[in-house]
């Protein structure tokens, strides 16, 4: 990527985290962050979830394995025995999960129960503003519930990251079957992706991302969730560049401040801004979100992440 180019990436990067931190605060929350360093890079991003869920550190195929044929406690387990909902939401998902069945949530939904009959943008064919919105009508809006805690892998910001779809402002719109006019998805159609020059697409699907979560936030300001965002891996090398680092953001936004301040106690910083080298491994990261929690969970439910 040209020196130029670079930069001029950077300041979209820039504006797009100051418009989600805007977002966070509009909803009534706060954010704290850190980098922690992932077991994976440039993709096998099952890795990375199943060493967050597990807190288990797993970096090849065979540890996978291996950990998936035995009964550990994973988050999901330690939120169900708080009598948490616990569901995956796999807008990714097109075949059969075995790693569900490790897990132990109490229901999955894979592409064909979200049911989207929207246009398909990028890899995967579910944009991450609608796996949200039916997230939010499936399990988030349900009354009467138990607490929910829920794990959605976003698909957008997967390569080769475009084209990447709009986003909806009316969130009801979204979930029809017309989620976006003509014209909108006639002009995204039209960025084709530039195989030896895939940085400009990636910030394009990142701020998109972010606009889709700080979207969220704002639709259901009245909901006292915990979000906790965690990139699984950098983005390939031809994208993050040579040399690069395995260390990847951890935001946790919420309205509890006893939670943020025992984060910030433990080393996280204020803000989305985290500061290198990284706080420890992902796997590692888990009990301390967890110790932050505490007893907080009787009056803030951590929700999705």
């Amino acid at each position: 990527m040209s020196g130029s180019l670079a930069s001029v990436s950077t300041r979209v990067g820039q504006l797009c985290r100051a418009k989600l931190f805007e977002d966070i605060r509009a909803s009534g929350r706060d954010v704290v962050s850190a980098y922690v360093e992932s077991p994976t890079f440039g993709g096998n991003s099952w890795l990375a979830h199943i060493s967050f869920l597990s807190g288990f550190e797993v970096r090849d195929e065979d540890a996978d394995a291996l950990l998936m044929a035995q009964q550990r406690d994973t988050l999901v387990t330690t939120f169900a025995r708080r009598g948490y909902r616990t569901v995956a939401v796999m807008p990714g998902l097109q075949q059969s999960w075995p790693e569900g069945a490790f897990y132990h949530f109490d229901d999955i939904y894979d592409e064909k129960r979200l049911n989207y009959h929207g246009p398909e943008f990028g890899w995967w064919a579910i944009p991450d503003q609608f796996a949200l919105a039916k997230m939010d009508a499936l399990e988030v809006g349900r009354r009467p519930r138990a607490p929910l805690f829920a794990f959605l892998p976003t698909t957008s910001t997967h390569t080769p990251f475009s084209p990447t779809a709009p986003y909806q402002p009316d969130w009801a719109r979204i979930l029809t079957n017309r989620p976006y006019d003509d014209r909108e998805i006639r002009q995204v159609w039209l960025d084709v992706p530039d195989w030896l020059n895939l940085g400009p697409s990636y910030v394009k699907a990142i701020s998109y991302a972010y606009r889709s979560l700080g979207g969220y936030l704002r639709l259901r300001a009245d909901r006292d969730l915990v979000m906790i965002l965690i990139g699984d891996h950098q983005p390939p090398a031809a994208v993050s560049g040579e040399g690069a680092t395995w260390e990847v953001p951890v935001h946790v936004i919420g309205r509890n401040a006893s939670v943020l301040q025992r984060l910030i106690a433990n080393g996280f910083l204020r803000g989305l801004r985290p500061e290198h080298p990284a706080l420890t491994r992902m796997h590692a990261v888990v009990p301390i979100v967890l110790g932050a929690f505490g007893d907080a969970e009787k009056t803030e439910r951590p929700s999705a992440s």
